[in-house]
């Protein structure tokens, strides 16, 4: 079963991330950006998304929000609540959307939203600072991501 993201936050979090995914991985068909700007409602929201879903229907569909507790969060929980073909994850990084992204057609649905969440949980750490001689960062002229 083909399986579709829709990454949707407050302002232009879905647009912005979506830019950096778009640049570190390619374009993708089947991720679509959903920015609530502050001209937008909740139904307003709900229109777009249910329109992006109809779009692909039959799909798994899982909706990757900013928030936890926000009005895309609640939006997209109101639409997937009753579908077993639908979920919501909040607050992942872009290196587990990414992530999620290719390994989107390997998963059930139900899967895939454990293991993006799993994905940010392993993505997100914080810097050991280093002392004594391994200290001394040695840079080179190589291109980044």
């Amino acid at each position: 079963m083909k399986t579709i993201l829709i990454l949707c936050g407050h302002g232009k979090y879905a647009s912005g991330v979506g830019s950096t995914l778009e640049m570190l991985a390619g374009h993708h068909d089947d991720l679509h950006y959903l920015d609530f700007t502050e001209d937008e409602t909740d139904v307003t929201l709900k229109e777009k998304m249910i329109r992006i879903v109809k779009e692909h229907d039959g799909a798994q569909v899982l909706f990757v929000c900013d928030l936890l507790g926000g009005t895309p969060y609640k939006v997209s929980a109101e639409i997937a609540n009753f579908n077993p073909h639908m979920e919501v994850v909040a607050g992942c990084n872009i290196a587990s959307i990414m992530e999620s992204l290719f390994q989107k057609d390997a998963f059930p649905i139900q899967q895939l939203a454990d293991f993006i969440v799993d994905a940010s949980k392993q993505t997100t750490v914080r810097f050991r600072k280093l002392t004594g001689k391994e200290a001394t960062f040695e840079t080179n002229n190589e291109e980044g991501i």
